[in-house]
């Protein structure tokens, strides 16, 4: 940017200069098609409502979150949804990497469930992979409202991103009010929590963590 700097100066001095944001991480925001919030909605309700299938498909050992229900799902039984995932992970990767993910490099997927209620919550944390996302997939009826009411930091049953340290003319928090059918992707090592909320109903979110891997890597290069 150029601009005229004429302070206390006989002549006119042209500065030069640019700002730029080399650091910090990206975060994808899209849509998930209805279509697919009701068939995940579906084979969610399937589970959660089965105490058996519950224990089974159990998934809170290996997550942070002090939540009720946290259960995998299988993501190969809603049709096209794999795909999805695949072009929402390579839109990424070439975002941000400015390439196509490396010649023989796979993708792996790990989807669960986060079914909370109020008083639920997820402390800070990250997650052991390459991307992480979550899509909002159920809000409690009167969450609206509740988030209205908030007269101070409305944060109730937020996701919060902290990407840094707190500091002058840097963000380092990216706040995100839910709603259903927002999808967001994120690199993995990128701290988040979720707060509380007090509405009755439940809050439901996926979750997921994409890997990609390589059958011959290059020596000092991580995919």
């Amino acid at each position: 940017m150029d601009r005229k700097y004429n302070e206390n100066m006989s002549e006119n001095i042209e500065l030069k200069y640019d700002i730029y944001q080399p650091f910090g991480p990206s975060i994808l925001k899209s849509t998930l098609p209805q279509g697919f919030i009701n068939l995940l909605n579906v084979e969610s309700d399937r589970i959660l409502h089965d105490e058996k299938l519950s224990k089974e498909h159990d998934w809170s050992h290996n997550l942070a979150g002090n939540v009720k229900k946290e259960v995998a799902i299988d993501h190969n039984k809603i049709p096209n949804f794999t795909q999805f995932l695949m072009t929402m992970a390579k839109q990424y990767y070439k975002h941000t990497i400015k390439s196509e993910p490396a010649e023989g490099s796979k993708v792996a997927f790990r989807v669960w469930v986060v079914s909370q209620f109020k008083g639920d919550f997820n402390p800070m944390h990250i997650h052991d992979s390459n991307l992480s996302g979550v899509a909002f997939l159920k809000m409690p009826p009167g969450f609206d409202a509740e988030y209205a009411k908030e007269d101070h930091h409305k944060t109730a049953g937020c996701l919060e991103f902290l990407g840094s340290t707190p500091n002058h003319f840097a963000n380092h928090s990216y706040l995100v009010k839910p709603q259903v059918g927002d999808f967001y992707l994120f690199p993995s090592w990128l701290t988040h929590q979720v707060y509380p909320f007090r509405s009755e109903g439940e809050r439901r979110s996926l979750a997921f963590n994409i890997h990609f891997t390589m059958d011959n890597p290059v020596k000092g290069v991580n995919v």
